[in-house]
């Protein structure tokens, strides 16, 4: 499934700034996220490359996340209205869920879009180090090791972090494998 992004025009600033659009669904910035941001970018006098990478990396860290999240709501077959990015967290809204799976398969999918880019930089660190390019390093920490750091805070079980639905769904296969097993036999699906 193509995605189209685009940029909002006009931007109309808020406590949330919607910049672009992913399909229909809005990413909006909040206030402190583009207040972060402009502290970043204060010291883009001194170090310009590193400024301008540190800041892709730390707002990719949040929108990697989030994306997951949107792509495994669309591969499930629900909407999704809107993302909204705040310092250190992000929210995906989208259409409610029919089954408990498909909500904890959607809560993973943030966190597995997130751990696809931290573990090889992660990896990449372990084998060769850092480089001596600060900008380059600081995309292997930030995307790497802070990202990997978000994750793990992220799948605590508690709301509205997402591991409070995400490890759900280890009951939620249990059933799905009970219910399965209890079918008679021609019932189930055969390959011939």
């Amino acid at each position: 499934m193509r995605q189209a992004v685009r940029l909002v025009t006009p931007i109309r600033l808020g406590r949330l700034t919607t910049f672009i659009r992913i399909g229909r669904a809005g990413v909006s910035v909040h206030w402190s996220v583009l207040l972060i941001a402009a502290v970043i970018l204060l010291n883009a006098v001194r170090h310009p490359l590193l400024s301008i990478v540190g800041l892709a990396a730390y707002l990719g860290v949040l929108l990697i996340h989030e994306l997951g999240h949107l792509l495994i709501a669309q591969r499930r077959g629900y909407e999704v209205f809107d993302i909204e990015l705040y310092p250190v967290y992000g929210i995906t809204r989208f259409q409610t869920p029919w089954s408990r799976f498909d909500h904890c398969v959607i809560a993973w999918g943030g966190v597995l879009a997130q751990l696809s880019v931290a573990v090889p930089l992660i990896a990449w660190v372990a084998i060769f180090g850092y480089t001596p390019f600060d900008a380059i390093n600081a995309v292997l920490a930030i995307l790497g090791f802070f990202s990997l750091g978000v994750v793990l805070l992220n799948l605590l079980p508690f709301a509205p972090l997402d591991g409070s639905i995400a490890w759900g769904i280890v009951p939620a296969l249990f059933s799905r494998v009970r219910r399965a097993q209890s079918k008679p036999q021609n019932e189930r699906g055969s390959w011939r």
